[in-house]
């Protein structure tokens, strides 16, 4: 019929391998012609056909199907009834938890669990865990006084003083599952130094004579061999100023355990008072569980 349209299905190379990227079939809307195919010419698109192609608008297609699943996917996730299926399924979690640290207690097995827990860590070859460590600038002096004057010498370094507990020491652990959360008490190990560290690079030294006292020169060559002496000394009477950053570094290292050991929420409040069995003032003062 004249005029009619109808849809051909046409092996072109050329043509299809710009729309696909790769020779393949294009369809195309033509005009009743002539068939050439007889003289081995295939027939030519009308003006028409060439602006009818198959443009490559199917992958928007796909993208906007895959959009709308992902779409209905995360509406199904953030529904009422879904959030408050995952609610009960935590409650239910924390709660076992707090379950399974109350019968812990009541059977006086805490603090057994830490120490197996505890033992089972190799933190270095001596068992050893850093818990502080504080940076400062020491001064040190030295004189010397006789009738022929005086003699005096300074030296100045920057040091790092480290402190840790062992281990496989003593451990006492009393703990409460209460309304506000789980509140305890930790009795650590004793609290010793490492050998301090200092920095020779920064180091500063001065030294003077008296009018007939010659003295200076030996008094700062005697501060420098005893240096590290010295400064573990330093380390052991001021290990106090470092209690406060020890505590915490304890304290987060026992509520991490229990946390993990009972199946807690991350957010679950741990209120942990802790000390060292070295430490003046180191009492329990939760009250022991009756069993």
């Amino acid at each position: 019929m004249k005029g009619a349209k109808s849809l051909k299905l046409h092996w072109n190379a050329g043509v299809s391998a710009r729309v696909f990227g790769q020779p393949g079939f294009i369809v195309a809307f033509m005009d009743d012609a002539p068939n050439n195919t007889e003289s081995g010419q295939p027939p030519e698109l009308s003006p028409q056909g060439h602006r009818s192609l198959l443009r490559p608008g199917w992958p928007l297609a796909i993208i906007v199907l895959a959009l709308c699943g992902l779409m209905a996917f995360a509406l199904h996730q953030c529904s009422p009834g879904t959030q408050a299926q995952k609610l009960a399924d935590a409650g239910g979690t924390v709660v076992k938890g707090m379950e399974k640290l109350a019968a812990a207690i009541s059977e006086h097995t805490v603090t057994q669990t830490f120490v197996d827990h505890v033992d089972a860590l190799k933190p270095d070859l001596k068992n050893r865990m850093l818990v502080a460590e504080r940076d400062t600038t020491e001064v040190f002096n030295a004189e010397d006084v006789s009738w022929h004057g005086t003699a005096t010498a300074e030296l100045r370094v920057p040091a790092t003083y480290h402190y840790y507990i062992a281990l496989s020491g003593a451990w006492d652990l009393r703990v409460q599952v209460t309304p506000a959360g789980v509140v305890g008490d930790v009795i650590a190990p004793d609290l010793h130094p490492l050998e301090p560290s200092f920095d020779t690079t920064r180091l500063e030294m001065k030294s003077a004579n008296g009018w007939a006292n010659w003295n200076g020169a030996q008094l700062q060559d005697d501060l420098l061999k005893n240096l590290t002496l010295k400064l573990d000394t330093r380390a052991a009477t001021q290990m106090s100023l470092s209690y406060p950053t020890a505590h915490e570094a304890v304290e987060k290292f026992v509520r991490d355990w229990m946390l993990r050991e009972y199946n807690l929420a991350p957010e679950t409040p741990v209120y942990l008072r802790v000390h060292f069995h070295n430490e003046p003032g180191a009492v329990l003062a939760v009250p022991s569980p009756k069993g």
